[in-house]
């Protein structure tokens, strides 16, 4: 996550992204589809319109769920359970399990 995303999560302010392929941290950890507001490039152009779009509600909403999920980006020390450390042994652990292990000599 860039340093923009996380100052933005941090006072409140819900992220616009203008991007079609992303992948955001913490995925196991933040639904991010809840908390941003993404768009695609080819409507980059239209981008006030879209934000002046959304419903009062649903703003509330997305700031609602980045107040929820601000631990899950932040490091904390000592680690506390829910923060960024957490978050990120959970992305491990997904990736491990996804990972195709070769044949042992490989390794060797």
């Amino acid at each position: 996550m860039n340093v923009v995303t996380w100052q933005a999560m941090m006072v409140g302010c819900i992220p616009v992204v203008i991007a079609d392929e992303i992948e955001f941290p913490y995925e196991n950890s933040v639904d991010w589809r809840e908390l941003t507001v993404k768009i695609p490039e080819s409507r980059s152009e239209e981008t006030i319109s879209i934000l002046r779009s959304i419903p009062k509600e649903r703003i509330f909403e997305k700031q609602e769920a980045i107040k929820r999920a601000r631990l899950a980006v932040t490091w904390k020390e000592p680690p506390v359970e829910g923060d960024a450390f957490h978050s990120t042994l959970k992305e491990i652990g997904r990736k491990r399990r996804n990972f195709k292990a070769s044949t042992f000599t490989f390794w060797n």
